[in-house]
């Protein structure tokens, strides 16, 4: 590779407000076209913006969640451009005083990747194109929707730090309360500004945007085909077209919208209907103090505290409701690491099998807590911990209740154990001998053995040490 990419991102945040930016609107996703637009997201003559406060304390919410400077002073700006889905010809957004400034994000390998701005705009409605007809139609359904747009400087070099850039962002919304994330659903979309400058070089290239990028995987795919094409172009003696292009997934390609226009084009002048925002230090520290444990201080809490390994603390969160769902279950308990072994264990298996999603299921982390102190206090064992949680996916039930039906309470009684273990190691007679002779990974085995045959019931701790004894 003669050439080094060089990135920057823009991410739209929809805020999860119960009413749109500037009119009383529900701001909800999905629902009849049309159904939810009124005189002023839909741009009617004589109406005035009224901006949404919960919309510009969950913009500085998001300035705390990426280590930005959260403003005193921010304030509005008209975005002039005419596109069917704009019924205004214009958009409300900030440009010369964002609300937040100056953040960063340290990513895959400890690079630090610095964020510009973020500012509160409206979101634009949507095109439904009808392919059958030759027509497209326009919902508005989504004009008004709040946004935040994530402006990052262009620190990128390569596709895995793009991807967990992206990652972070959408669990620290979440986290924090901003935005629920869900890329399939378009509340979080990625633009991505990609240039190609020679390698020992530092000139940025011509870069083009590739426009909303709804996954992770899609983003990283249409990075790698835009790089490819931008070098072709290179090595054939052309010119790199500063455009606006748009991905398509099911071709893997880009194609070209439209030329990319400058900030100079859109005619930014300041919005006359709304008054600038104005927080006193006083108020900034207060939304600072209502701000929730973000991903990256519950992972310092799971692997630090809760001495659990790394690579379980960031599985663990890398899905807030079931990090929510753990730490409700070490509330009650202090078993850290072995709620965390079901949890990542039997539980996501199961999780994975039925495509369920934590949230689903009808058993409570009270529940989850019962069944670490049984297994943790040799009422039951481990691997008749993880059948309790089977049965309770496909049953219900309270765990203390399962156990004693299914016969999962081990019995502790070590009568009649070694007379069990005597009959095993006669049967088991060649592997015992190998075993002898320097085999240990067939102690396992031999166990195994012993534990089908002392029944569901028996205690793993008293077999292993009876035949331990026995095996010396």
């Amino acid at each position: 590779m003669r050439y080094q990419p060089v990135m920057g991102l823009e991410i739209h945040c929809e805020m999860l407000t119960n009413s749109k930016v500037f009119c009383s609107c529900q701001n909800e996703f999905g629902g009849g076209e049309n159904t939810r637009v009124c005189p002023r997201c839909s741009g009617m003559p004589g109406t005035l913006p009224l901006l949404n406060k919960g919309a510009v304390k969950l913009a500085a919410k998001a300035g705390f969640a990426t280590n930005c400077t959260v403003n005193n002073y921010s304030a509005f700006d008209r975005k002039n451009y005419f596109y069917p889905d704009l019924p205004k010809a214009y958009q409300i957004t900030q440009f010369e005083s964002p609300i937040c400034t100056d953040g960063y994000i340290d990513v895959v390998g400890g690079k630090r990747i610095r964020i510009n701005r973020i500012h509160i705009e409206e979101d634009a409605g949507k095109l439904v194109h009808d392919d059958y007809e030759g027509v497209s139609m326009a919902d508005y359904n989504r004009c008004g929707v709040p946004l935040i747009e994530i402006v990052t400087e262009p620190d990128f070099r390569s596709v895995e730090e793009v991807q967990d850039f992206v990652t972070q962002i959408a669990q620290r919304m979440k986290y924090a309360g901003v935005c629920d994330a869900r890329m399939e659903q378009g509340s979080l979309r990625v633009d991505v500004n990609i240039s190609l400058m020679p390698i020992g070089s530092d000139k940025f290239g011509t870069r083009t945007e590739i426009k909303n990028l709804n996954s992770v995987k899609s983003i990283g795919r249409a990075i790698e085909y835009e790089i490819k094409r931008q070098a072709d172009i290179l090595d054939d003696g052309g010119e790199v077209v500063q455009e606006t292009r748009r991905y398509n997934d099911s071709q893997d390609n880009t194609k070209s919208l439209r030329s990319k226009v400058e900030a100079h084009d859109y005619r930014y002048f300041p919005e006359p209907d709304i008054p600038p925002v104005v927080f006193t230090d006083e108020e900034i520290e207060e939304i600072r103090k209502e701000m929730p444990e973000l991903p990256q201080e519950r992972f310092l809490r799971y692997t630090e505290g809760y001495k659990i390994p790394q690579e379980d603390a960031k599985l663990i969160i890398a899905q807030k409701e079931f990090s929510d769902f753990y730490d409700e279950a070490v509330k009650i308990t202090p078993e850290y690491k072995l709620i965390a072994n079901l949890m990542l264990g039997e539980i996501s298996h199961q999780l994975n099998d039925r495509e369920m999603d934590i949230t689903a299921v009808t058993f409570t982390p009270a529940n989850m807590a019962k069944i670490a102190e049984m297994a943790a206090g040799g009422v039951v064992s481990k691997g008749s911990a993880k059948d309790i949680i089977i049965i309770m996916f496909d049953k219900g039930g309270e765990p203390e209740a399962i156990a004693k039906d299914n016969g999962f309470i081990m019995d502790n009684d070590t009568s009649g154990l070694d007379e069990i273990i005597d009959k095993v190691l006669i049967e088991q007679a060649d592997a015992v001998e190998k075993y002898k002779n320097g085999n240990d990974k067939l102690f396992g085995f031999i166990m195994g053995q012993a534990i089908k045959a002392a029944g569901k019931g028996a205690n793993p701790a008293l077999i292993k040490e009876a035949l331990a004894s026995k095996l010396k």
